[in-house]
C-alpha cells in the first residue's frame, strides 16, 4: 500500500473526528439554555438516542471506514482512540477506550453499525440510571 494513501486515510480521520468535536461545541453554543425542569429529560435523550446513534454512525461509520487503508485492526484502534479522547476525563476516556474497541470490533465483524448502536444505546441508558 502506498505510503500517501495512509497518510490520506489518517487526515480524513482526524479530520472526521475535529469536525465532530467541532459541531458539538458549535451546537452547544447556539441552542437555548434549556429549563431546569426539563434538564433531565433534554439530558436523556441526548445521552440515551442522539448520542449513541451520532457516535456510531460518526466513529465506527465513518471513521473506521475512512481508516480502513491502515489495516482493520488499525482503524478499529484508531477510532477507539478518537473516540476516547472527545470524552472527559481520564476515568471516562478509559472507559470510552474499551468500548470503542469492542464497538469497533463488532462493526468490523458484522459490516454494520447497527449491533454497535443497540449496545451504545444501552450502555447510555444503564450509565444514565445508575446515575
Amino acid at each position: 500500500m502506498e505510503r500517501n494513501e495512509k497518510t490520506r486515510a489518517l487526515l480524513a480521520a482526524f479530520g472526521c473526528a475535529l469536525a465532530y468535536l467541532l459541531a458539538g461545541k458549535a451546537l452547544t453554543a447556539v441552542l437555548p439554555q434549556v429549563p431546569e425542569e426539563a434538564a433531565r429529560m433534554w439530558a436523556f435523550v441526548h445521552r440515551c438516542a442522539a448520542a449513541p446513534i451520532v457516535e456510531e454512525l460518526v466513529f465506527r461509520g465513518a471513521i473506521q471506514q475512512l481508516a480502513r487503508p491502515l489495516g482493520e485492526r488499525q482503524a478499529v484502534a484508531l477510532q477507539a482512540v478518537l473516540f476516547a479522547v472527545q470524552h472527559r476525563g481520564p476515568a471516562g476516556m478509559a472507559y470510552a477506550l474499551v468500548c470503542g474497541l469492542v464497538l469497533g470490533t463488532i462493526r468490523s465483524r458484522t459490516g454494520s453499525v447497527w449491533p454497535g448502536m443497540l449496545l451504545h444505546t444501552l450502555n447510555n441508558l444503564l450509565v444514565f440510571a445508575a446515575g
